[in-house]
């Protein structure tokens, strides 16, 4: 094999992009390993938010502060969207995941260290960082898109919720929540092992000149991100409202913790069905049907008192918002590739409100 020398690639201190391991190609990461990255991302997004607002209701000093751990995750999700962009075009992809799985591993020890110590400036802190990793991983669905794979690599996170009660109890058996965060903190510590080990390339080739980053601010993409930003606002108040309204009305933590794994199931599954039958899910219906089931199950989540209803209406809203991811991923990455600072746009807007929706609640 021949090694050649690409000027572009030049940069102060960055030997690794000049001198690539033996065998090693610029070519993008297959769907396996960008699912298996993303899926790594929601396993332990999954454990973190079965922690987080339990924990917030024990140490939070006021009432009206339980919901911020959950919103600075968000928040914390929304402000990596602009870097992670940014570092994944300007600086490939291996560096950019490796920065994002690093802060997650230390969000996790942090914010196990504020839920044992009753630190809530800590717990929060900790959740900004989670939600940073998040941001990132996020952004494997549009690596994916770009090469028509983005649903196949959202059906990667139905696998990490098949696997998240299993890891919830086994974090149970350990120590209860903190072990439940050092959990999510080692799956990061997997997520930055694969990061490390994926092709350096870039989001999109260096020698496309024939679209103009000028070209993607229209009335479509406006559209496809106001919807997507209602479906990820409705999500997240969800996801805060749900397991409280549980513990409310008196469900037990395993019940609670089960409601969240079919709810987080429930967010990936249809990824996987439309995976393999994209003809049932085609892009404009699903982002319409998933908006109106959104609307119908968070009003069910609002209305009732039973642990059952709850239940099933949190499950119904993780349906519901795949349903429109699907179609609004698939709308979006229609033709050609969007810019970074389009795709760090949309992300932007959508992980924004979804952090109001958790404080509006």
């Amino acid at each position: 094999m021949s090694l050649q020398f690409d000027p572009l690639l030049a940069r102060p201190s960055e030997t690794l992009c000049l001198c690539p391991r033996m065998g090693e190609t610029d070519d993008a990461p297959s769907t396996l390993q960008l699912a298996l990255g993303f899926g790594l991302g929601v396993l332990a997004q999954a454990l973190a938010l079965s922690q987080l607002p339990q924990a917030a209701l024990l140490i939070a000093p006021r009432a009206d502060e339980i919901g911020w751990p959950l919103a600075l995750m968000l928040i914390g999700a929304a402000l990596a969207s602009i870097p992670a962009a940014l570092l994944v075009d300007g600086f490939g992809r291996r560096a950019a995941f490796a920065l994002g799985a690093s802060l997650g591993v230390g969000g996790g020890l942090l914010a196990a260290f504020g839920m044992t110590r009753g630190h809530f400036p800590a717990l929060c802190l900790g959740a900004l960082w989670i939600g940073l990793a998040q941001g990132f991983g996020l952004f494997y669905r549009h690596i994916a898109a770009s090469a028509r794979g983005g649903v196949s690599v959202l059906a990667g996170g139905a696998l990490a919720a098949l696997a998240a009660p299993l890891a919830v109890y086994c974090a149970e058996l350990a120590g209860g929540g903190a072990a439940t965060l050092l959990c999510a903190s080692l799956l990061q510590i997997f997520a930055l092992a694969l990061a490390v080990r994926a092709p350096h390339g870039f989001a999109r080739p260096r020698d496309d000149g024939a679209e103009k980053d000028r070209d993607w601010l229209t009335l479509r993409f406006a559209l496809l991100t106001l919807a997507g930003a209602a479906a990820w606002a409705i999500m997240a108040a969800a996801m805060l409202r749900g397991p409280l309204s549980l513990a409310l009305c008196g469900a037990a933590q395993s019940f609670i913790g089960g409601a969240m794994a079919w709810h987080l199931l429930a967010m990936y599954g249809p990824a996987a069905l439309a995976a393999r039958w994209p003809a049932f899910f085609p892009a404009l219906k699903s982002l319409c049907a998933g908006l109106l089931l959104l609307a119908g199950a968070f009003a069910l989540l609002r209305l009732s008192a039973s642990p059952a209803l709850l239940a099933a209406g949190m499950a119904t809203i993780g349906a519901a918002w795949s349903l429109a991811n699907i179609g609004a991923l698939r709308l979006l990455h229609e033709g050609r590739r969007p810019p970074p600072a389009a795709l760090a746009l949309h992300d932007l807007c959508l992980l924004g409100a979804a952090a109001a929706g958790a404080l509006a609640l």
